[in-house]
């Protein structure tokens, strides 16, 4: 059981990184559930899919980012969610200063509707 929602998993993920990289805030948007909640390491924090579309906005709206995920271990709560650790490498341009960083990811994913959607994202950078 736990290898299929690990395949389900690298899915999400690998998803994620081509929306990603295309700026698709439409597609990113639907991978979370209406109430998630996205944590950032230097304080940022949305609620809800409202504030986290917002947030992806103006995050492009500055930055040229191109981002490799790479997941890591997964494990299945008892509530039937998962909780997906992996790490990632951002490089790009933030207005005119050049962004290469490393960091680290928690999402808690459930299912919606037959699909897999983060409905918790803790996202850490690393020093």
């Amino acid at each position: 059981m736990i290898q299929d929602y690990e395949k389900k998993i690298a899915k999400l993920t690998k998803d994620y990184g081509k929306a990603y990289n295309k700026k698709n805030v439409k597609k990113l948007i639907s991978m979370y559930t209406a109430d998630a909640v996205r944590d950032f390491s230097d304080g940022r924090h949305y609620s809800g899919a409202a504030e986290i579309e917002a947030g992806m906005m103006d995050e492009f709206a500055t930055s040229d980012f191109k981002v490799s995920i790479m997941p890591g271990e997964s494990e299945v709560e008892a509530d039937g969610s998962i909780i997906a650790k992996g790490t990632y490498h951002i490089t790009g341009t933030a207005g005119t200063e050049m962004v290469d960083m490393t960091g680290s990811y928690t999402n808690a994913v459930v299912m919606v509707d037959g699909k897999m959607k983060v409905s918790k994202s803790i996202l850490l950078v690393n020093p």
